[in-house]
């Protein structure tokens, strides 16, 4: 897993990092199909209204790696549309005096060497930790104000040109501060696939987003849990007509079941009870045969900005503490 520290102006992060992929990597935008070229370069566009910050730092990329910007975009915005992609399992649990999440991310095995987790502090936004398998966008994250955003692949019935999980789960990270901010700016945004996102704010606010091209549906923990969760489903009656199942071999509903039997069992959570949830075989994915599985974890503390990872499948003896946002923001402080 790559560490980048990025941080500054939009334009000179895209530039330094796209410099530092093509020096040292040799890296080239990966050839795609015309169908998915046609529809990222009509998303870029609608990228351009929704996060035109994002679009200088793509500028910039496609500067450091000798490339054209929308070309660089196309391909960003393509990802994860026409191929399945991400099986991950999320949760959020509200104690009385702090919030802590927790979060699997299923992948093919031969992403692992795409994986990064990087501290992005742009210019006039919050800075944050995230993690992906792309450079850009982002898959879940951590902001300084200790609002965590993750998202999950859902099957759905249709899909969009329009703005891809990567840069939503990152405008979250980056222009909220809370659960109800990342909520309204979602279901504002127009998606082009199905997901969902869990959310969760150091104040205890969880939610869950069930987003789709034609609706999205906010969905809160039942009475009396602290708690919420996905896998790869919409739950709610409203989003079950945008769903198109077909995830059985993922064991979707079984690492749904596991979380919510896990769940319903506490009382309160920390890290150490978070990590032995994600470590669980009835949550953590390792598919052989497919070459599928948990190629990440990330647990955390809202409250106290405490977050470790896993970079491999988890066990409770492999997550490592999370440093560089708290050096950032003590370097930074005023």
């Amino acid at each position: 897993m790559y560490h980048p520290r990025l941080y500054g102006e939009f334009y000179d992060m895209g530039l330094k990092y796209g410099k530092l992929l093509y020096e040292k990597a040799d890296f080239v935008i990966p050839t795609i199909s015309k169908q998915k070229m046609d529809f990222g370069l009509e998303s870029y566009q609608d990228l351009k209204s929704f996060f035109p910050e994002v679009v200088e730092e793509i500028e910039g990329f496609a500067k450091g790696i000798k490339d054209k910007p929308e070309k660089l975009g196309a391909f960003l915005l393509s990802l994860g549309v026409f191929n399945t992609t991400g099986q991950c399992s999320v949760f959020a649990f509200k104690n009385d005096d702090s919030t802590v999440i927790g979060r699997n991310y299923d992948m093919l095995f031969d992403f692992k060497k795409f994986t990064e987790s990087s501290l992005i502090a742009p210019k006039d936004k919050y800075a944050y930790i995230s993690q992906s398998d792309v450079f850009i966008g982002r898959s879940d994250g951590i902001n300084e104000k200790g609002l965590s955003v993750s998202m999950s692949f859902v099957n759905g019935t249709e899909v969009q040109t329009g703005i891809s999980f990567h840069f939503i789960v990152r405008k979250v990270l980056e222009d909220c501060e809370n659960t109800e901010q990342a909520i309204e700016l979602i279901q504002k945004a127009k998606v082009s696939t199905a997901n969902n996102f869990l959310i969760a704010d150091h104040k205890g606010q969880i939610a869950v987003v069930e987003s789709a091209p034609q609706k999205s549906i906010v969905r809160r923990p039942e009475k009396n849990e602290q708690f919420i969760f996905i896998t790869n489903e919409f739950k709610t009656k409203e989003m079950q007509a945008y769903d198109r199942g077909g995830v059985e071999w993922s064991k979707s509903t079984e690492r749904y079941k596991g979380l919510k039997d896990s769940l319903k069992s506490i009382n309160k959570m920390d890290l150490q009870i978070a990590k032995e949830i994600l470590s669980d075989k009835c949550v953590c994915l390792d598919l052989k045969k497919e070459r599928f599985g948990t190629i990440w974890s990330v647990v955390a503390n809202l409250n106290e900005l405490k977050i470790e990872r896993a970079e491999n499948k988890p066990t409770i003896k492999n997550y490592k503490s999370e440093t560089r946002l708290d050096w950032w923001l003590k370097k930074n402080a005023t």
